[in-house]
Formats: structure tokens, C-alpha cells, sequence
């Protein structure tokens, strides 16, 4: 067990176990899923759960951010000079990842809780209720 924990970079912990265990905590308490009561499978279930989150992070709220110029990128060529220059700036480039997939995390509770609330009010059946929000 100290060996995968030793594995685990602070990058995973971050972008993947942290926004995962906020997602699944905060939706579990708002009664739009179920987390795992097992410590394993709660680890295991957080971070699966952020891994999806940061890909609809990277691949669908990034270009958004891009479009709206709140996100800038520079080439390639210039980071790797910058990162030669300061090593922080690895780091930093870590932290906005972090916070990207925060911000996708709250906007798909946002959506979770506006589909819950919605497929209240016009009565949608649990069971159907249950397969759209495995499909979404």
C-alpha cells in the first residue's frame, strides 16, 4: 500500500482524487448520487470521478475559456524556455488545472441539480431518471 502510495503524484491527488471526493461528496449530500460507504471504494470511485471531470474540464470547458479569451496560450517552444527560467511555473500551470476541474465539477452539479429539479417537476419515473444520468 505504500508503494501506490508512493506512486501517487501530487498532480493525481489534485486534478483527480480532490475534485472527484468535492463532486461525489457535494452530490451525495445533495441526493443526486450514491458514493461507496468502503474506504476503498470510495478512494477508487473519487478518483474515477475526477479523471472524468477533468477530461470534460480539458476538453469542453478549456475551449470555452479559450474562446472567451479567459485562457491565453502561448507555443510550446516558449513555455519549455519559461519553465527553464522558473520552475515554478510547472506548478502553476498545476494549480490552474486544479482549479479548471473544480470549475467543471460545480458546473456539472450545477447541471445535476437543474436536471434533478426539472425531471421533478414534470415527474420523469425514476428508472428513466437512473439511465439518463448514467448516459449524461
Amino acid at each position: 500500500m505504500s508503494e501506490l502510495l508512493n506512486k501517487i503524484s501530487t498532480y493525481n491527488i489534485f486534478n483527480y482524487l480532490f475534485p472527484g471526493a468535492v463532486f461525489s461528496i457535494l452530490a451525495d449530500r445533495l441526493y443526486l448520487i450514491d458514493s461507496p460507504e468502503d474506504i476503498v471504494r470510495q478512494l477508487l470511485w473519487y478518483y474515477f470521478v475526477g479523471m472524468v471531470i477533468s477530461r470534460v474540464g480539458s476538453v469542453m470547458l478549456e475551449p470555452v475559456l479559450r474562446r472567451i479569451r479567459f485562457v491565453r496560450y502561448s507555443d510550446y517552444s516558449n513555455y519549455l524556455r519559461a519553465c527553464v527560467s522558473d520552475p515554478k511555473l510547472e506548478l502553476m500551470v498545476e494549480v490552474s488545472n486544479t482549479y479548471r476541474t473544480l470549475a467543471a465539477a460545480f458546473a456539472l452539479l450545477s447541471i445535476g441539480i437543474f436536471f434533478h429539479r426539472f425531471a421533478e417537476a414534470i415527474d420523469i419515473p425514476t428508472s428513466w431518471m437512473d439511465a439518463l444520468s448514467i448516459i449524461l
